[in-house]
This record gives structure tokens, sequence and C-alpha cells, in this order.
């Protein structure tokens, strides 16, 4: 659209675009679901497009609030709307972009002088010419790096609002998380009764919305979740994908934990054979990672026993997880003198050596430093031309490129909506106020992490589950199928007509050296399935260019 102009509203299905000129702005809904109610008449004008989950109706009263608060610059009542939520309000003559701080979405725009575009698909917002991507971006996504690879869509950031108008384009921070108050020194078993309490409000909204769905591993971050909704009386089932690799198979756990709650069951099994690497649709995104076509079956089975709506535990790791640990978070913690002895013990008769415990007392310094994938424990790309200056992968939560590939790709066409208790904002305000010493536990040479999660289950799930140390192989399935299939990335990465070849980012000889060990192949799985997940990506953006496949007339949200 261009501001100033008129813009007339739709309501269409998920998928369904606007060949037609002129400004328009989409909002795609799910099977049977409506759009987003008109504000009274004295709004005329206005239009508002919304994406995520609602805590309650959307009536034209809400909508009324929601547009008053955007444009009345009322920040406070904008973030204190329920539930993570993104979304986009067009006036007259300005385009509000926002998305709360506990929002996911995959909000997008694009501004071209008077000329604005947005969209939760970046498909939108591209112009179909060789400058629609970062080629550094490219090669990162290679390496197994989330990133976002188009140069000139920008994501909305979390709490970030958005305002443009004929002469400018302002971004501010309209919500933030803030630490929960709390006594000092609150125990660890004080932080596991509140996040238990903060998760069964997080889930009571979706109790009684009939039959829903939870992506189950059987760790502790979705096992949470279960059993929350159990607590409230939700009607759920659980799926879980199924390996029939034993390094990698958690069912025994999913199961227990099933079977303890009087949950539904459902193990959906998972391709590793020729199918591993094949997709349904065009890729609008590269998805970085293992296991896209194990995604994708889980989806058309939950899609076929008519769920449209899947909960799962995403952000466990990063509200209960150690991201950094050391002597100085023992040292200078919120927590009792009688703990930080305990827990210098537990250092002392660690893995670390000695001189690394005490060089952790400065706050710079991280014992976990050694598992990021950076420098020396960088994954490994021998078969990629050299890339001098590129940036380390270091990970960013405001916004995930893979996440928004999947819904994009999998969840939305199928009407599926995710969503993920354990990121509410009570939980995130809990989690931020919780010393770093409480993320992890060394305990007899052993780290025990999330230890808040495991106090939580330790009254409603088997030992079994919460005592549970180490992990299986997850990776075992995907290096095996890499081990097996030399051809594969052979015929697909490896030739004269590769996009990444011809782009320059794979070397055919470097790769053939790496195709030719095994003990290579191994090491190097994940990039070459991530490097092979890109060349799809790559050969369906070709595609889409040479069939002028832009919707650059049309603003979805």
């Amino acid at each position: 659209m261009r501001l100033g102009r008129p813009v007339t509203y739709e309501c269409r299905p998920y998928g369904e675009r606007l060949s037609r000129p002129g400004g328009v702005a989409v909002q795609w809904t799910r099977a049977g679901a409506s759009g987003v109610p008109a504000p009274p008449a004295d709004g005329a004008g206005r239009h508002l497009t919304l994406s995520g989950v609602l805590h309650g109706p959307v009536t034209r009263s809400w909508s009324r609030r929601v547009i008053e608060a955007l444009e009345g610059g009322h920040d406070t009542e904008l973030a204190a709307v329920p539930g993570p939520l993104a979304g986009c309000l067009v006036t007259a003559d300005k385009v509000f972009l926002f998305r709360n701080a506990v929002a996911p979405e995959g909000l997008l725009y694009r501004r071209e002088g008077s000329r604005v575009r947005w969209s939760t698909d970046p498909l939108d917002l591209l112009d179909g010419t060789p400058d629609d991507l970062d080629e550094q971006a490219l090669w990162r996504c290679c390496r197994g790096d989330d990133v976002f690879v188009y140069r000139h869509p920008q994501p909305v950031g979390p709490g970030e609002l958005v305002v443009m108008d004929a002469r400018s384009t302002t971004r501010r921070v309209f919500d933030r998380i803030t630490p929960l108050e709390l006594p000092r020194r609150t125990p660890m078993a004080e932080y596991a009764d509140l996040a238990h309490r903060m998760l069964l409000d997080a889930v009571r909204p979706y109790a009684g919305r009939g039959r829903i769905g939870i992506m189950l591993s059987g760790g502790l971050d979705s096992s949470a979740v279960l059993t929350a909704l159990v607590e409230v009386g939700a009607d759920v089932v659980a799926y879980h994908m199924h390996t029939d690799d034993p390094l990698a198979d958690e069912s025994a756990y999913a199961r227990t934990v099933c079977d303890h709650l009087g949950v539904p069951f459902v193990a959906v099994p998972t391709e590793s054979g020729e199918g591993y690497l094949s997709r349904a649709r065009p890729f609008p995104h590269p998805f970085v990672g293992f296991a896209y076509r194990w995604v994708e079956q889980l989806a058309e089975r939950v899609h076929e026993d008519g769920i449209t709506f899947l909960t799962w535990g995403a952000d466990g790791d990063l509200c209960f997880g150690p991201y950094r640990y050391g002597l100085h978070d023992v040292l200078f913690g919120d927590i009792a003198p009688h703990e930080k002895a305990a827990l210098c013990r537990g250092l002392i008769a660690s893995r670390w050596e000695l001189s690394r415990v005490l060089r952790s007392v400065r706050r710079s310094s991280s014992l976990l430093d050694e598992y990021l994938p950076v420098g020396a424990n960088a994954r490994p790309t021998e078969f990629t031309a050299p890339a001098p200056g590129v940036p380390d992968d270091r990970y960013d939560s405001d916004y995930s490129a893979k996440e928004h590939t999947m819904d994009l790709m999998l969840w939305w066409p199928r009407g599926i909506l995710r969503c993920s208790p354990l990121g509410d904002r009570q939980i995130k305000r809990l989690t931020a106020r919780m010393p770093h010493a409480y993320r992890l536990l060394v305990h007899q040479g052993r780290m025990i992490p999330k230890p808040v999660l495991r106090l939580l289950l330790s009254t409603r799930l088997p030992a079994t589950v919460w005592r549970r140390y180490g992990r299986l192989w997850q990776d075992s399935p995907h290096k095996r199928y890499a081990i097996a299939h030399p051809h594969v990335f052979a015929g697909l990465i490896g030739t004269p007509q590769s996009q990444l070849v011809t782009r320059g980012i794979v070397d055919r000889s470097r790769l053939a050296a790496v195709l030719a060990e095994p003990a290579s192949l191994r090491r190097h799985s994940e990039t070459l399935i991530c490097a092979a997940m890109t060349e799809l990506f790559l050969r369906d953006h070709a595609a889409l260019t040479r069939e002028g496949g832009t919707y650059a007339d049309t603003a979805t949200g």
C-alpha cells in the first residue's frame, strides 16, 4: 500500500492472496475462524489485523480498545492485552505494527518511500530480484545458523512498536519483561512453587476449547506443560515423534508421563530413508536444522486427528536452562550462604579444572562458554568455500527464522496454531528474577540442568522422568542418514547446476573429500543437512523468481 491512499480490508483463508492492484489489508484466518470485528462507526477507515493466540473473545469493543491504545500512545494498555500477540493497525495516514514482549510471531515489514508492505510471510515482501537474498546469511544457513536470509524485510522485535507515516518511520519499545519482585534469597523450592502456579494460570485459558494437542518429547519442558494441562482439566492428546533408532528413542519417557497422567499417547513414525529431505510445498525461507520431514509427518497426523491447537515445551531452555554459569554466579548470586557452600563444593568436584573454576569468578567468564558453537567449537564447514569475516553463531531469542518457517510451511496451512505456555509473561518475569545458580546444579561430578523444573515435577511425575540424567544421542538418526546417503548430498549440492555451487558457497572438490570419508560425513552431518535444505530453498526461490511470484500490493497479517 501507499501511505495516504485508501486501503480495503479482506478476510481470507490462510495462504489465499489477492492479485488486484491497490492497498489491501488481508487478515488470514484458520478454518472455521472469523476475522477481527470492525470497530464501531466512529472507527471508520481503521483496519486492524492480528496474529497470535488471543485470550478471550475478540469483540468490537476489544478491537476499539486496541486501536485507541495504538493511536493514543498508551503503551501500558497495549502491553496489558493478554496472550502472545502481534498485529497491525492501518489508518488514513499511518501504519502501526506491534508485537508484544511474549509474542513469537514473525511479523515483517518493508518500506520504500511512501510504499509500505508488511506480512507474516516474507514472500509478500520480495521483488523477485537477485538483491532479495543476503549471500553471507545463506553461507551461515549452511553452517546451521538460525538467521534471516532476506536483505530488505525487517522483523518487528519483541515488545516493539513501529509507526510509519508519510514522512518517517519510528521504532520504540512499548513492552518489556520486568523481573518479578521477590524477597531476597528466595529459595529454590519457592521458585518451583511459583513456576507451577504460573504455569497453571498460563494453560487455564486452553482448558475449555475442546481437544487440544501437545508435542511431547518426554523431556522436562513438555512434561511440565502436559502436567499443568491435566491439572486444569484440559482434554489433551500427546504426540511423540518416534524413531526406531535405539540411541535416540525417548518414547519410554513420553509413555511413562502419559500413563501416569492418563493421557492418550500417539507415537508418530518418522522417516529416515530416501524421503528424509522431501517436503510437500516450496520453502519461503531455509529450514535450518535436522528433521524437517519428521515435523511434517507430525503435522500431518495432528491435522488428520482434527487438532487445531497444539502446545509444546518451547521456552523451557530459555527460561529455566543455563546460558552462563560460574563461580561468580554462586558467590554473588542472591542465594542463601549454605546453598553457596554446597554449590562451591559441587564445583570443586566437577569435571572442570580448578584453575578454570577459579577464573569463572569473573563475571565475564562462564564455564559453559566451551559449549557454544563458536571459534574452535563452530560446526564444521569443510565443504564450503572459505568465508572470512562471518560472525559467530550467537543465539538470538528475538526472532527465529526456523520456527517462523515451520509455522509458514507446516502448521498454519493446516489450520494449526502452536502455543508455548512456558513463554508466558509471568513465567518470564519469574525466571528473569531467578539466580543463574538455580539454572544448573553441579553434584558429584554431574551437571544437572533445570533444577527448578525438576523440583516442580518431583511430586507430580515418576522419578524416572524428573531424575532423568544425561541425554540420549538424539542426533544419531540424522548422522546415520548422512553416512548412508552421500550420493543424495552429491546430487543435491555437489553438481555444477547446484544453486550453492553457482553462488560460490559450496566448493565441489572440498565437498567430494567430505563425502568420501564416513568419519567426515558423521562430523558434517548437521551442516550437510542444513546445506541441503538451503539448496532446496534456493531452487524454490529461483522458480518463484522465474514465475514472477511476488505479492507487492497485498499486506497480510
